[in-house]
């Protein structure tokens, strides 16, 4: 995957790889641009040539070949051959209808002759498929990227060597008549784009992932490697490293190398750096090979035969799994796998798309770049709310997506789920239509993020939410400005004339909050995201404080950015615990104070109270809040006087709880036998779980896991394991058996819980709305 901001020469670097002549006129890449290639040379040559080409359907059809003509000569293998197996009945009943829609069964038998008629004339070798996402480096692009980060990539994070990486960048695009259009200044240095991009992979892609062998891979490229010297590359190269030396992902960087690309495709004549991130991409391939079963590869190989439609939903893809002899419950994690490799889009961890399969990338980042593009921008008043406010309305995604193949609703519920888009009302368009705020795709905002509307009567000081990272990660913004549009307190402040001042950009929004209406701004200042907080009426003349507004924003905050959490990290399916800790700053306005050094006060967290002292950081000494600061934290009296009515509602409580469990004594003594042997499982109810965890799909190659939250004994497990090797689903029966027997207290509740320490969130649910609240042991 190709990373950085516009114009550093990610797409020259590729045709460098592919070993093709630069081409000093390549246009831009505005959104992404997917290629599927098989990088032969060296450890991967073929009768076909060392370079790297781009895969054909011939590539497709030799691998399958290969692939079959091994499995049928080994009678030891496990994977039996597509060309021989059978369908079970129960199979076929359950899918035969969605497979026959999609003409499953013909697609199958087709792509099988083709095979079939194949002359095999080489000896089978390893022969991998690679997908390079040439990803756009437009600000707006990189608000959308997080989705399609997955451990199993080599990340290449390129800059452009001839300038100083402590400026901020420029938006630039080249054009094909070779002309260079520049964009918008970023309020950010490459230095910090690329640090914020290395503490993001890290933090989603490796930071809590136990398999070494599905790590992720950077390397910094430095472009425009003809315009310095050796001496200069050296220093470039040096300041680099200092950018991540010691910090946490340091070890996800294995190099920096800067780049010609000018000399591609000369020979022996080309900047030997190539040569070496040839070798590198080669030895990641390497650690990441795996034997693929053969119905595996047919399934992905049907999967791509769909031209249309583009995205199906779990169930289809079940079928299409069945039919290729893929067990239901295995469908969901080799979809997984093809996810992680770039071949599709599969997200079960997010609500809304678990049931949905994005069988085509390419198709999915250019349809949603006709919009996020501002294709046609200068057109009507419909393209003008989109590019000054952010808001797409429903006649021109219908218009744009209307040659898509899919409903343009579904591409606009797709972008709701991924958290780039929000269905809000405004006066700016037909109230009959739908419209959707979209910040990613506005300017940046790149003035002062102090800067306030005049005529205000109270100002709260700013507070920050930082993160560990020490960045506001990829996408987290605009995520959380959509996120906190969908509260019913919250309306966009939008400009209503072009003579307003402009209160919208992709890093900075404005929301109206509460009736009658005070103003908070969000404002992303790279290292944190700044929160302002303005009343411009009379305190007098509101029914509510402004110190109470305060508050509730921030607990709006706090609520919505662990849905943000949930989304990007959902993404690659880990939970809200694992993320990126963030925490709530409040900026310090003390005397030794200045605009362009900010520093926090510490507080109690949430025992603070006005009358409270704070440490400020800077000074080291202790002093009472100032009346801006004070907006946060409520009064003394008010803590106190909430502290004594919860005393006083908790004694009296305490006192009914005690009267109601003397009058039901009798009743629950009766009544619990009856309901604890109702609830607790059996060896009699193996069938039963087992039945429940597939059809959840719980995944049986984490048995070992779900037996150590179970409470079962590491020796017993281990047993189990050597019994029954390189048979999960086995291995699984004997884990519940285990459980079952020995555990007389076992319930439906503390085998949801288990499967949610495997990391299987979506399963645990499942058994809980299931069996769990069937039974009242909620």
């Amino acid at each position: 995957m190709l990373l950085g901001s516009a114009g550093t020469g990610k797409t020259s670097l590729k045709r460098s790889l592919m070993e093709e002549p630069f081409n000093p006129h390549t246009t831009s890449t505005i959104v992404s641009d997917v290629s599927f290639v098989r990088p032969f040379g060296h450890k991967w040559q073929t009768r076909k040539g060392k370079k790297w080409r781009e895969a054909t359907e011939e590539d497709e059809i030799e691998e399958l070949a290969h692939l079959l003509e091994s499995s049928d000569s080994r009678p030891s293998s496990h994977h039996a051959s597509v060309l021989s197996a059978k369908y079970s009945h129960d199979e076929l009943v359950s899918t035969s209808s969605i497979a026959s829609d999609l003409n499953v069964e013909s697609r199958i038998q087709s792509l099988l002759e083709r095979v079939r008629s194949f002359y095999q004339t080489t000896e089978l070798l390893i022969q991998p498929f690679l997908h390079i996402w040439d990803c756009g480096g437009q600000p707006v692009f990189l608000e959308i990227l997080p989705a399609f980060l997955t451990p199993r990539t080599m990340f290449l994070l390129l800059f452009d060597a001839s300038k100083d990486i402590r400026e901020r960048w420029q938006s630039r695009q080249n054009t094909p008549d070779g002309k260079v259009l520049f964009g918008e200044v970023v309020n950010e240095s490459t230095s910090d784009l690329m640090a914020k991009w290395m503490s993001t992979i890290h933090s989603h892609l490796v930071k809590h992932n136990k398999d070494d062998l599905s790590s992720p891979s950077l390397y910094c490229i430095g472009t425009r490697g003809d315009k310095l010297e050796e001496e200069s590359k050296k220093e470039v190269k040096k300041q680099m490293q200092f950018l991540y030396q010691e910090k946490e992902f340091s070890d996800l960087i294995k190099d920096v190398l800067i780049i010609d690309n000018t000399t591609s495709g000369k020979g022996k004549s080309e900047d030997p750096s190539i040569t070496e991130l040839r070798e590198a991409i080669d030895g990641f391939i390497n650690k990441l090979v795996l034997s693929t079963p053969v119905n595996w590869v047919l399934f992905r190989n049907i999967l791509q035969e769909l031209e249309k439609p583009n995205v199906i939903s779990l169930s289809d893809a079940i079928a299409i799994g069945v039919a290729c002899h893929i067990p239901a419950a295995d469908v969901p994690e080799v979809l997984k796998f093809y996810h992680e490799l770039g071949a599709l889009l599969y997200y079960p961890q997010i609500e809304g798309l678990r049931n949905k399969v994005i069988l085509n990338p390419k198709w999915f980042v250019d349809t949603i770049g006709k919009v996020f593009t501002l294709e046609g921008w200068n057109i009507g008043k419909k393209w003008y709310l989109l590019r000054n406010n952010g808001i797409l309305v429903q006649p021109l995604y219908q218009e744009v997506w209307q040659s898509s193949g899919i409903d343009p609703e579904e591409i606009i519920e797709l972008l709701v789920h991924f958290r780039l888009a929000v269905q809000v009302q405004t006066e700016h368009y037909d109230s009959t239509s739908k419209q959707y705020f979209l910040p990613a795709v506005l300017q940046g905002y790149t003035g002062n993020p102090n800067e306030v509307r005049p005529g205000y009567e109270l100002r709260a000081s700013p507070v920050h939410i930082t993160f560990s990272t020490g960045y506001v990660p990829p996408g987290f913004f605009t995520r959380l400005a959509t996120t906190v549009a969908t509260n019913d307190n919250v309306e966009l402040n939008l400009a209503h004339s072009e003579v307003e001042t402009k209160s919208i950009y992709r890093n900075r929004v404005c929301f109206s909050f509460g009736h009658p209406s005070d103003d908070f701004v969000l404002t992303d200042i790279n290292k944190a995201i700044q929160v302002d907080a303005y009343r411009y009426v009379p305190e007098s003349s509101h029914p509510v404080s402004f110190k109470a507004v305060c508050q509730e924003i921030l607990k709006l905050l706090k609520n919505c950015c662990e849905k943000v959490e949930d989304t990007l990290y959902g993404y690659h399916g880990h939970h809200i615990a694992q993320s990126s800790s963030r925490d709530v700053r409040y900026v310090c306005e003390c005397k030794a104070s200045s605009s362009n050094e900010v520093h926090y006060i510490k507080v109690k967290a949430e025992k603070q109270t006005c009358s409270d002292y704070v440490f400020c950081e800077k000074a080291r000494s202790t002093r009472s809040l100032t009346q801006r600061e004070s907006m946060w934290f409520q009064d003394k009296f008010s803590y106190i006087k909430y502290l004594i009515q919860f005393g006083v509602g908790l004694i009296s409580l305490i006192i009914l709880l005690m009267l109601l469990r003397f009058l039901f004594t009798v009743l629950a003594n009766n009544n619990s036998t009856t309901a604890n042997k109702a609830n607790i499982l059996t060896i009699s109810n193996l069938r039963e779980v087992l039945d429940v965890l597939n059809d959840g799909y719980f995944p049986s190659n984490k048995w070992f896991q779900l037996g150590l939250s179970l409470d079962l004994l590491n020796p017993k497990l281990e047993t189990i394991s050597d019994d029954n090797a390189r048979d999960s689903e086995r291995c699984l029966l004997k884990c519940l058996t285990l459980w079952l027997t020995e555990d007389i207290e076992a319930t439906w509740g503390e085998l949801a819980d288990a499967v949610d320490n495997t990391g299987e969130k979506a399963v645990a649910a499942y058994i809980r709305s299931v069996k769990v609240k069937s039974q009242k042991e909620l």
